[in-house]
């Protein structure tokens, strides 16, 4: 008598075949999720700390925030640690003791030249490959002069300042205006580029009036939404009278909108916005925050959280003691290295410590990759 095999029925065939169904689908959007691009947390502030450093065969390798001249490139640092390592190895003569501040506060400015100029007790500080990224593109530069800035105030203040040309025969755009500077090895890589020869950064048009219109909204929105979670009690409400100005060197109702290159196919928006905001007691205040956004909003990213400042006769300042006191402003594209895609060069004001920050954000993970401090009562 022939075995007979069990057989699923109708029913059980439909069941099995929707579990299987379901569980492609929940498969497809765990996957779908972890794949998703999310924004990175946002930022308080910049700090001054960078990636530079001295390696172990002397030379000075990292990143510099700066700003072109018609007449050079000044790369700037105020990272304590770069600046204690160079004295202590290449100026042993002026620090004694270990008491690197007090000396190099006494001695103001010391001159270090690069490797081939002049020398100094200790040797000079090596630079293999330097380059400058700026909004128009990047070029190799040369080093002229390495200088350390001693401060009154001690470590706060101190600077490293690395003065650089272009290269002979280097006939690109002019390197004015802010600039990204980058010290690597030859053996590092450096994105294929030749020594001496002019990269231009590919132009990307800025976002029209209705666009530009439409960023500040979103980012007006955004940013009240969270001070309403942070500060309920104050009931904030927007000022009735703000004419924002819009890429202006304006402190207060102001916004700077530009456009970036977040990687080769992705172009996005970034804003920096600075509004009055007034309280339930009638106490003015600045909001103030850093964004990005595509086009269609779908993409949202605070660079920075969003802070408020006391505004009273037109002078900021801290609101309370224990609040953050910074805004941003001067909002600027800069050229990376070794990838198709933008920095953003930025200002932030402190108004409690009366200092002022250059500094450069990689907003793909709100990286801070260099910054240095230009102003303040040490400077």
């Amino acid at each position: 008598m022939p075995t007979k095999i069990p057989t699923l029925g109708v029913t059980g065939l439909a069941l099995s075949a929707s579990l299987l169904t379901s569980g492609c689908r929940s498969a497809g959007r765990v996957l779908e999720t972890l794949l998703r691009e999310r924004p990175p947390a946002a930022l308080d502030s910049m700090s001054v700390a960078s990636d530079v450093r001295i390696d172990s065969l002397g030379y000075v390798v990292g990143s510099f925030v700066g700003e072109g001249t018609s007449r050079a490139v000044h790369l700037l640092s105020s990272d304590t640690g770069l600046v204690a390592g160079l004295a202590r190895r290449y100026r042993p003569d002026l620090i004694q003791s270990g008491a690197v501040w007090p000396r190099l506060a006494h001695a103001g400015t010391v001159t270090l030249a690069p490797a081939g100029r002049r020398r100094t007790v200790g040797g000079t500080p090596r630079i293999d490959l330097a380059m400058v990224g700026s909004p128009l593109g990047q070029t190799a530069v040369t080093p002229t002069t390495i200088l350390l800035h001693g401060s009154r105030c001690g470590w706060r203040g101190a600077q490293v300042e690395i003065v650089v040309d272009r290269e002979p025969g280097d006939r690109g755009a002019p390197l004015r205006g802010p600039v990204l500077g980058s010290l690597t090895r030859a053996n590092s890589g450096n994105g294929g580029q030749a020594t001496g020869e002019f990269r231009r950064r590919p132009p990307l048009a800025p976002p029209g009036p209705a666009l530009t219109e439409e960023l500040v909204r979103r980012t007006s929105m955004a940013m009240d939404s969270v001070l309403d979670a942070s500060f309920r009690s104050l009931a904030l409400r927007r000022a009735d009278d703000i004419d924002l100005e819009i890429n202006t060197l304006a402190d207060i109702d102001a916004a700077d909108v530009t456009s970036y290159r977040a990687r080769p196919n992705t172009v996005r928006f970034a804003v920096s916005l600075r509004e009055r905001r007034i309280t339930a007691g009638r106490d003015t205040l600045l909001a103030s925050t850093v964004m990005t956004w595509d086009s269609a909003g779908a993409w949202q990213q605070f660079v920075f959280r969003p802070t408020v400042l006391s505004l009273r006769r037109g002078s900021l300042a801290p609101y309370g003691a224990l609040r953050r006191s910074v805004f941003w402003r001067r909002l600027q594209p800069i050229s990376d290295f070794g990838f198709e895609r933008d920095n953003l060069w930025m200002e932030q004001v402190d108004v409690r410590g009366a200092g002022v920050l250059w500094g450069i954000i990689q907003p793909g993970g709100n990286i801070v990759v260099a910054a240095a401090e230009v102003e303040g009562p040490c400077r």
